[in-house]
């Protein structure tokens, strides 16, 4: 068990290191990157409890708001933060996400092939357009966070902070007890 763990830490952090190689050989000549992290582009699904285990590599430069979703490298998308006009705050729990209304851009994303009536299946990539997206951070204070907050506050862009919606209250374990068969 702790082999398969290892080989599939082992694997994210390759893909992030390779999400991090691509993203740097796409900087302008003068662009300074300022952090890096990791997200779940939550743009589709839109719920900030819907995170996933953060797959999406993130990188905040003076310019640009870069991340590659999944960590596959087809799916890299980039928003000019001079094109932001507008940010919301949110948290749950621990979670933080951001979403960030921004000129229009297009992006490859993996669409369910097929659809009848409710129902959906099969993967293809399509081009999809946005003017809304949002990611997922871990926390408020991730470096990524943080600096894309500060990059957007140069701008004049100030988060407004949409209050979450209060979490529901857990019922306390029931506890299964094994007792001997008469």
């Amino acid at each position: 068990m702790e082999g398969g763990n290892r080989l599939a830490v082992g694997f994210l952090n390759d893909q992030l290191d390779a999400c991090e190689a691509d993203l740097r050989g796409r900087l302008e000549p003068d662009e300074r990157v300022i952090a890096l992290g990791r997200a779940e582009d939550i743009t589709l699904r839109g719920d900030i409890d819907s995170g996933g285990a953060a797959w999406t590599f993130v990188m905040v430069s003076d310019r640009y708001l870069r991340w590659v979703p999944y960590c596959r490298l087809r799916y890299v998308t980039a928003v000019g933060l001079d094109d932001v006009t507008g940010a919301l705050d949110r948290t749950s729990a621990h979670r933080y996400a951001i979403r960030l209304r921004h000129a229009e851009i297009q992006a490859l994303r993996d669409v369910p092939k097929r659809r009848f009536l409710r129902y959906q299946w099969g993967n293809i990539d399509a081009v999809r357009t946005f003017r809304i997206t949002t990611l997922a951070f871990s926390r408020r204070d991730t470096d990524a966070a943080r600096a894309l907050r500060e990059e957007l506050a140069l701008r004049d862009v100030i988060p407004r902070v949409v209050p979450s919606p209060p979490r529901k209250t857990r019922e306390p374990p029931q506890y299964l007890v094994l007792r001997p068969y008469d």
